[in-house]
């Protein structure tokens, strides 16, 4: 008897883990998802696996139980009513659908029950699983399962003492190395975003880097508006790291990177891409369907620096920070280094020609 309660078990625990595979995988690749379509996969992974148990209990004598209980309760937890409320739903009437003895009893006490616990649990203390939150969830869960057991099976507490080890131990031990499989499998997408974030993100100033900031331009190939390069190069900058030392360089760098960034997303979040070139030198891309509009930001981005407020480390402030700015039309994504060229010639002419100023490239 032992070994069919074994290779049932262990059934059950097969499409747990399967499942727990395709919800990673959806988690992976959740930034290529819209959140309804990824919400929908979700419920159809946890339908799936609910249902697939339906089908393979795990066999004790003439008893039979499956470990749907821990998918449902655990998802709950995790998800939320917006995705515990459809799953459920699927499952229980599949369940009905199927009929048999038990088939209300154990939608009741083995699923609605327990799902409801988990969201109260979800609404007290938040999403977060441990080892002990889940011991308390799943011995919560398998008591109100077996209530059926007590209730309705004849020489009911007989059974439920002979029976309650193993689906106890079966749920909670389940639970916990799901739980270890899925705190291992978020802390690894974690390490994978940071990792991919420092690929593409300047450390210093959080901007985007030139790679990336090339890759980001190219998405525009397509686009029908008018789009400019702008390089911009903070004036004396030289000066202030002798001056202040590289600590107050820093500060300026990472404050005249926070003032492009507000002013030129303020504008168009979804047109505009901001970088750190290297060094001093900040770069711009703007998809606009005027020219004015660009010249309009370009200048907004030069006065805000202008007449914002920069300390050195000491907390000193400094006299003035000004910066100076080269524009290039491009008109196509792949004319991006000639269109940088002629940006920075124009960024060149502005420091000949007295620094804190705009100089555009002649086709503009």
């Amino acid at each position: 008897m032992m070994n069919a309660v074994i290779q049932s078990t262990l059934s059950n625990i097969a499409i747990i883990f399967f499942m727990h595979l395709c919800m990673v995988e959806i988690l992976n690749n959740e930034n290529r998802l819209t959140p309804s379509f990824a919400q929908i996969g979700r419920i159809i992974v946890i339908s799936s696996s609910v249902i697939g148990m339906f089908y393979l209990p795990i066999q004790y004598g003439e008893y039979r139980f499956d470990l749907r209980l821990i998918p449902l309760v655990f998802f709950s937890v995790r998800w939320g009513w917006e995705l515990a409320i459809p799953t459920l739903l699927i499952t229980a009437l599949w369940r009905l659908v199927l009929g048999g003895e038990g088939s209300v009893p154990g939608v009741v006490f083995g699923m609605i029950l327990p799902v409801f616990v988990a969201l109260v649990y979800r609404s007290i203390q938040g999403a977060g699983l441990h080892p002990v939150s889940i011991v308390f969830l799943f011995t919560i869960g398998w008591f109100i399962s077996d209530i059926p057991i007590i209730i309705f099976v004849p020489d009911g507490w007989s059974v439920f003492k002979e029976i309650f080890l193993v689906r106890y131990a079966s749920y909670v031990l389940t639970a916990l190395l799901l739980c270890l499989f899925i705190v291992n499998a978020e802390r690894d997408r974690r390490v994978k975003k940071k990792l991919q974030y420092d690929a593409d993100h300047d450390p210093l100033t959080g901007l985007y880097n030139i790679r990336y900031f090339q890759k980001a331009v190219k998405a525009f190939t397509k686009s029908t508006k008018q789009m400019f390069i702008v390089m911009i190069d903070v004036d004396r900058f030289k000066t202030i790291n002798d001056t202040y030392g590289h600590v107050t360089g820093d500060l300026v760098l990472k404050g005249v990177s926070n003032v492009i960034a507000e002013v030129a997303y303020a504008y168009d979040a979804n047109n505009v891409v901001v970088g750190r070139y290297g060094g001093e030198e900040f770069i711009l891309f703007l998809a606009v369907d005027q020219k004015e509009t660009m010249v309009s930001l370009v200048e907004a981005v030069r006065e805000r620096v202008e007449t914002s407020s920069f300390y050195t480390e000491k907390g000193t402030h400094l006299l003035k920070v000004t910066v100076s700015i080269g524009v290039s039309q491009m008109t196509d994504c792949k004319m991006f280094q000639k269109a940088v060229e002629q940006a920075d010639k124009s960024l060149y002419d502005s420091k000949k020609n007295g620094r804190n100023q705009t100089n555009y490239a002649r086709d503009i």
